[in-house]
Parts: C-alpha cells; structure tokens; sequence
C-alpha cells in the first residue's frame, strides 16, 4: 500500500511538473511571437473617391491595399447602401462625418454602422451653451449602437484645434467621446514643432488619425492636402511618434482638392504609404 502510495504521489508530481514547463513555454512562445511592426489600416477618405459606384470605387481599393472608405457623407438608407456594397467585399465604412453645434445627432442617422467598430467623426462648428450636453448625449446615443465619436478639429470652427478638442472632451465626459487628430488642420493651425507635446496629450483620447502630404509652412489646402509622397512634411515622424505612444487605431488619407486623376493619386499614396511604414519599422 505505501509503495503504491509514493507511486501516486511521483505521478501527480510529473504531472505538475510537465503542467508547468508547458505554460511556462506558452508564455515564452507567446511574448516571442507578439509582433512590434506597427501596422494600421489605411483607409480613403470619400473626398478622394469619386470615380463610379460604391462598388466600383469598392472593387478600386479592394485591389489597391486600402481597408475601405471613411468620413463618408451618406446617412440612413443611403449609408446602409453603401455599407452593404463594400462589405460584400470584406471591406469597411469606417466612419461619417457630421456636425453638432447645440442639437444631438439622432440615432437613425448613424444607425447603419451599429455594432461594426465605426466612427462617428464631429465636427463643432459654432459653440452655445447647449453644446456640451449636445455632445454629451451624441456620445451616449452613439455608445448603444457601439459607435465612438470623435471629434474632429477643423480650421475655422469652434474647435479648431487639439487643445480646444481634448478641452471639449474633458468637459463632456464622456468615456465614448474622442479626438481624431487630422495633419492638415494641424500644420493650419498649430506649429510643427509641437507635434510630439500635442500627441501625447491627446493619446488617452486618440480615436483616429488622417494623414496627407504636406508642407511644413503650407498655408492653404493645395499645400497641406497633397498625394502622400509629397510636401515637406517627414510623415514617418508623425507615425513614430504615434507608434511610440502605442497607437491601436486606423489611419485615414486625407483627399481633398487635390488635383489629378483620382485614381492615380490614390495608388501613388498607398505606394508612398507602404514605404513610410518601412521606414517606421526599420528600427
């Protein structure tokens, strides 16, 4: 009886051991494998479409890298419709693009996007003493449908700024409210030199980013929205900085008013694209 005893107990004791060493490697594994590339979607911005159909201009980014479109105009049935059109390709409506000054956005507006990971970008175009609660209720209409809302700082408006977004955001409340940090409104704006400063500020709340070539001293559209492989502006500083402070969101090509064939442009940028991530993750 002893002698079956300690055979048990030297069993269960092997066990454990081979129980062990197998998690331990699991985790080994596991951390080896774990990927530091950053690597985020890109997706178009609808000003830079244009060109057909839903689906054709679908099928065009489908075959050119693009993840889908954003910051697309189309509500209600319209946005289904479109929705519908590029998930039959497995690709996204990333985001809408509205406005809200002292009335909230109603939920049958964004609707179609419930429960896909999408965006609602906001822009506010004039400040009231109804906009904080407007945005505030915006954001809670939108978390039901499992849609976040960014704010979206735009020369010229009321939030213009990153500064005057992460205030506004702070003022809310709001755990479903962000920023989305655009670089054309940026370099309008506010000065190159405090990219890094800004970004990190506004990192707890960063939703999204959109990206275009641009001049570091441009002073109008033609020289702040461009194809990506233009301007003056290092896009792989801006990148490094974001993949620095862990950033787990998309990116979105910003297209407006730049001259061109439309389509041309947008496989010159995903080439320029490509090649700014190289360089990101050369280190």
């Amino acid at each position: 009886m002893t002698r079956a005893i300690h055979c048990a107990m030297f069993a269960f004791a092997l066990l454990v051991l081979s129980q062990s060493s197998e998690n331990a490697t699991g985790v080994g594994c596991e951390t080896g494998t774990t990927s530091s590339r950053f690597e985020p979607r890109l997706y178009a911005f609808q000003n830079g479409l244009g060109f057909g159909s839903a689906t054709e201009e679908a099928n065009f980014l489908k075959r050119n890298g693009y993840a889908g479109v954003c910051q697309v105009f189309d509500q209600g049935t319209a946005l289904a419709k479109r929705i519908a059109a590029y998930e039959k390709l497995n690709l996204r409506v990333a985001s809408v693009y509205l406005n809200v000054d002292d009335t909230p956005i109603l939920e049958s507006t964004i609707k179609p996007l419930a429960n896909r990971d999408a965006i609602l970008e906001l822009t506010i175009q004039k400040m009231s003493p109804k906009t904080v609660a407007a945005v505030r209720q915006t954001a809670s209409m939108a978390e039901k449908l499992d849609i976040r809302v960014a704010l979206y700082p735009h020369h010229g408006n009321a939030i213009a700024t990153m500064p005057q977004a992460i205030d506004l955001v702070q003022k809310v409340g709001h755990p479903n409210l962000g920023i989305m940090f655009n670089l054309c409104h940026f370099l309008k704006n506010e000065k190159p030199e405090e990219l890094q400063a800004v970004l990190t500020q506004a990192a707890p709340h960063l939703f999204s980013v959109s990206t275009a070539g641009a001049d570091n001293q441009g002073t109008n559209w033609g020289t702040l929205i461009q194809t990506l492989d233009r301007g003056t502006f290092q896009q792989a500083e801006l990148f490094e900085i974001l993949k620095s402070l862990d950033y787990q969101g998309d990116v979105a090509l910003q297209c407006y008013g730049v001259k061109g064939d439309k389509k041309q442009n947008l496989q010159t940028s995903m080439a320029a694209w490509k090649e700014i991530l190289s360089t990101v993750n050369s280190d």
